[in-house]
């Protein structure tokens, strides 16, 4: 992981939190080729350096399916609705069941990390609560609190230690209750999917892009490390206004933050950011943190978690763990403020 710390400067805004490639002066010798398109209710972009690759459009439309097949809560056909309903009415379709063994696989991926996160972030990273964000997004919608009988069901029937996996590895649930939301990981776990392809077909030097979660290999077309925006964290902000520009090669990069997403009910600021161990939004002084970290999945399930955590709990988590780094945008009641942990 290289990381370097660069006073913010002029670049150009491609997207949320952006790649910033500054335009060269001189001839490249070095072929770059850009990639984008949507996935996942977002967007994607891809760059990377030599030869043209004619499959990766198709090889990323293969990919976003079969996450989207195995994964998408929105899909009444995928293999995590059937599993949250417990229903296997799927499977005696013929068209479905050719979908099983690459629905297992990332299905059994992602609940295998899933578990292992939330064990390291004492549960603050816990895809099992769907029934709470699902109550979030309906008091949400209403413009109104959430249900207090709502969020006791929703705490009695999560925990990712209630997903197992039998003799043959198939998942089963010890709470039949127990539904899954894999939307605080699924991004980054398709940006390492896309990386992992562009890494086995040669490609040495690239940046992967979805919905703002990123991984990088390699250089710029420049030949220098890729510059990374991170965008101020205030409502009234621009897009183009960055709070820090890091200068990354071969690492991945989420960022999650507390300051959009929001509703008010009778004046009171209701937070994006659900503690999914109590039921309840929460608001800190954290205002966004971006994890670096070799694969793209755990740096988005630990920018959940450190949302949740604040800032003091974050810096603890991140400091035990080498693997991890982060760079956390706090508000210390006068002015917004950065740091780096390692």
């Amino acid at each position: 992981m290289r990381i370097k710390n660069k006073l913010k400067g002029r670049v150009i805004c491609l997207f949320f939190m952006a790649a910033v490639l500054f335009s060269c002066n001189e001839e490249s010798q070095t072929q770059k080729n850009n990639v984008s398109g949507n996935a996942l209710g977002t967007t994607y972009h891809i760059t990377y350096l030599g030869e043209e690759q004619d499959s990766v459009l198709q090889k990323i439309d293969s990919i976003v399916f079969a996450v989207n097949h195995g994964l998408s809560t929105y899909q009444k056909n995928s293999f995590i609705t059937s599993f949250n309903l417990n229903n296997g009415d799927s499977w005696q379709d013929s068209t479905e069941t050719k979908h099983f063994m690459n629905d297992i696989q990332h299905f059994v991926e992602m609940v295998s990390l899933s578990k292992r996160i939330a064990n390291e972030t004492s549960n603050a990273f816990d895809p099992s609560a769907k029934l709470l964000f699902d109550e979030y997004m309906r008091a949400k919608k209403s413009g109104e609190y959430m249900k207090d009988e709502a969020v006791n069901y929703a705490l009695l029937h999560k925990g990712m230690h209630k997903v197992q996996f039998d003799e043959q590895g198939f998942p089963y649930k010890l709470d039949s209750f127990v539904q899954l939301n894999f939307n605080a990981i699924a991004k980054g776990y398709l940006v390492d999917l896309v990386a992992d392809y562009l890494t086995a077909k040669g490609v040495n030097n690239y940046m992967v892009e979805v919905g703002g979660e990123m991984r990088l290999k390699g250089k710029n077309a420049e030949g220098k490390s890729w510059q990374v925006g991170i965008n101020v964290p205030l409502l009234e902000a621009k897009a183009t206004d960055f709070f820090k520009v890091l200068e990354l090669e071969n690492v991945a990069l989420a960022t999650s933050g507390n300051y959009q997403n929001f509703y008010k009910v009778d004046d009171e600021v209701i937070g994006h950011t659900l503690d999914p161990r109590t039921g309840k939004p929460v608001l800190s002084d954290l205002k966004s943190v971006s994890i670096m970290h070799k694969n793209c999945a755990v740096a988005d399930a630990y920018a959940t978690a450190c949302m949740v955590l604040g800032l003091d709990e974050s810096k603890k988590l991140i400091s035990a763990d080498s693997s991890l780094a982060a760079y956390f945008i706090y508000d210390n009641g006068k002015e917004l403020k950065g740091e780096f942990v390692e």
